[in-house]
């Protein structure tokens, strides 16, 4: 019980990040389409299941070839490149208060709580996830529940049919990407009958918070850095910003660990593993939260395609002198 939960809570914290839960995510790859949203959320459910159950059952095997594989390698740390820098500037939109102490102090403790999750690893990320996830979705679903208008639906949005069912499949391989190397680094700790339960319960959250956010944001802008802040007022949007928050910092620190863990599988040197973990998205990041979520997401969910085809469904490859085995064994 004790693992399925760990498990379900680090693809919960991984996925939910800031341009999820701020609404941004949701509205460049569902409500821009109008009532078509609508299947392909419940269309998600299913994908997002097989997905999670596929990384699970292969993940062994993929992590042994994520070692070996320089192709696999660069595109992953890429995704995660490109997620972690959407959570430091997310983080930074967040940070607005008119005391410049208050802001450095928080994003210090940040940085410092990237720095322990780089030495200390998964286990103190699954400390933190044990206490930020759950309180992250509960407080959501009273929020989303309490402003659900269904009147909304009946609004007249651009609709584009085929092409919302295509971004429903690109938003799935996107976050299932961003999370793959850390949800399969779980999977020797489950059995097939819990692999299938923590992919259906996974998979059931996120379209029930896709179903409920996306009835709200049918209210709001389009154009909006963080529409779910543009449609709640007073205490709620108060609240909602401590969400959002809570979400940059649970994926942000997710993709820290990804991403060390990725670079210490070929690298001995701790500087440069601490540099491209935290410090180039750190750099990236000054692109702007807008930028990186409207744009380069869906570079990102291409990219993801090509590194779950890779690593799960390509049975193995062969090198020059090297090859893995479909056993998930690696020998020369």
């Amino acid at each position: 019980m004790k693992n399925s939960l760990a498990t379900i809570f680090a693809i919960l914290g991984t996925v939910i990040g800031s341009g999820f839960i701020s609404g941004k995510e949701i509205t460049v790859f569902f409500t821009r389409f109008g009532i078509f949203s609508f299947p392909c959320i419940f269309l998600s459910f299913f994908i997002f299941w097989g997905l999670f159950y596929l990384v699970l059952e292969k993940g062994s095997f993929a992590l042994e070839k994520l070692k070996h594989s320089k192709f696999s390698f660069v595109i992953s740390l890429v995704i995660s490149t490109i997620f972690s820098s959407a959570m430091f500037a997310g983080t930074t939109n967040l940070l607005n208060f008119n005391n410049n102490f208050i802001n450095f102090l928080i994003f210090g403790l940040i940085l410092i709580l990237c720095f322990i999750i780089y030495r200390k690893g998964i286990k103190f990320l699954n400390k933190l996830n044990y206490f930020l996830v759950p309180f992250m979705l509960i407080v959501l679903f009273i929020i989303l529940t309490s402003n659900l208008s269904f009147e909304a639906i009946t609004i007249s949005k651009p609709s584009y049919g085929g092409l919302s069912f295509f971004y429903c499949l690109l938003y799935c391989l996107l976050n299932t990407s961003n999370g793959c190397v850390l949800i399969a680094k779980f999977s020797s700790s489950l059995t097939k009958r819990q692999k299938a339960r923590v992919s259906f319960l996974s998979a059931l959250v996120f379209m029930l918070i896709l179903l409920f956010a996306n009835v709200v944001l049918l209210k709001s802008s389009f154009d909006e850095s963080m529409p779910l802040l543009s449609v709640l007022s007073g205490w709620q949007g108060a609240i909602m910003l401590v969400i959002i928050f809570i979400g940059c910092i649970t994926t942000l620190f997710s993709l820290v660990f990804t991403s060390s863990f990725m670079m210490r599988g070929l690298c001995n040197n701790e500087f440069f593993v601490f540099f491209i973990s935290l410090i180039v998205p750190l750099f990236c990041s000054l692109l702007g939260f807008n930028f990186i979520v409207t744009e380069l997401y869906p570079i990102s969910s291409i990219l993801g395609a090509i590194i779950l085809a890779d690593l799960f469904f390509i049975p193995f490859f062969k090198r020059t002198d090297n090859k893995i085995h479909s056993s998930g064994k690696y020998t020369k």
